[in-house]
């Protein structure tokens, strides 16, 4: 094991009865027994656990080994939970890090935040995801600009995702990419989830990839979709499996129809009990009458 690997198991073991004795003896014992190891070994983690949780303690001492640390989620975390310190030198190390994760949660978190320079540093970055985060999430934020570089990104789910989450968003621009991309998933997604989409365009991206499974979600799932025209895909699938779901799920499914489509697969394995949807799914007159023609099938087989 080498001397570096060795010193953080040692500091981490030390934390832990740090945190043991502080636990039954309190900040005042702790503060006189251990403060002066904690700043003499000089680690960020130990400082930040001992100025956020030991009343008394030198914050500033402590700050600035976690400053001189350089490490961004340490100053994240000091900057959160300990009061009384220097946010904007802390801010400082987590932008000139400049990591997209930390640059974003220091604007969430930290009253007082400079959230123009940290928005700047994810608009540099043309990522999307954290463009989205920043939009979605930080009070103040320039919501054009980042949804810009979602756009010209034209990732779907961020497209989706900014369309879905972000009050202020461009919901026909991020449609029109959707639609461009012809994604059964992301179309299916965007009339289900988005208010305000065109459903009957999306919709109309589904029905002409005759995907049994996408027409059978948008049915399902998509209120004001073309029931009927779902189904004649799901027919002519002939897919026993999604006749069989169709059958099942859908108020007002053609249920004859699709077990006779069912029955035309080759699909011999699977056995649809099309009986039981149709049971549970009549009205109480029409299930007296299928009830009555199984009686009659019945008696017929006894006879013979």
């Amino acid at each position: 094991m080498d001397n570096k690997k060795e010193k953080l198991i040692l500091e981490g073991m030390m934390l832990i009865k740090i945190e043991s004795y502080y636990e039954n003896y309190g900040d005042k014992k702790t503060k006189l027994n251990f403060e002066d190891d904690v700043l003499n070994i000089k680690n960020p983690e130990l400082s930040y656990w001992f100025a956020r949780n030991v009343k008394g303690s030198n914050i500033k001492a402590h700050e600035q080994i976690v400053l001189k640390s350089k490490d961004p989620e340490c100053c994240c975390n000091f900057a959160e939970y300990v009061k009384g310190a220097n946010i904007s030198a802390l801010e400082q190390v987590v932008l000139k890090d400049k990591d997209l994760e930390n640059c974003c949660y220091f604007a969430y978190k930290i009253k007082g935040a400079n959230i123009k320079a940290h928005e700047q540093i994810i608009l540099k970055s043309k990522d999307p995801e954290w463009c989205y985060y920043f939009a979605r999430d930080i009070k103040g934020a320039d919501i054009k600009s980042l949804e810009q570089v979602v756009l010209k990104s034209k990732d779907l789910e961020w497209c989706y995702r900014f369309a879905r989450d972000v009050k202020e968003s461009d919901i026909k621009a991020h449609e029109k990419i959707v639609l461009e991309s012809k994604d059964l998933d992301y179309c299916y997604k965007f009339a289900r989830d988005v208010k305000g989409a065109d459903k009957k365009a999306l919709e109309q991206v589904v029905l002409e990839s005759k995907n049994p499974e996408y027409c059978y979600r948008f049915a399902k799932n998509v209120k004001g979709s073309n029931i009927r025209i779902h189904e004649k895909v799901v027919l002519e699938s002939k897919d026993p499996y999604w006749c069989f779901e169709f059958a099942k799920e859908i108020k007002g499914a053609d249920i004859d129809a699709l077990e006779h489509a069912a029955c035309k697969s080759k699909d011999s394995e699977n056995d649809y009990d099309f009986g039981e949807i149709k049971l549970f799914k009549y009205s109480p007159k029409e299930e007296k009458k299928y009830i009555k023609e199984i009686k009659q099938l019945v008696e017929k087989i006894k006879n013979k």
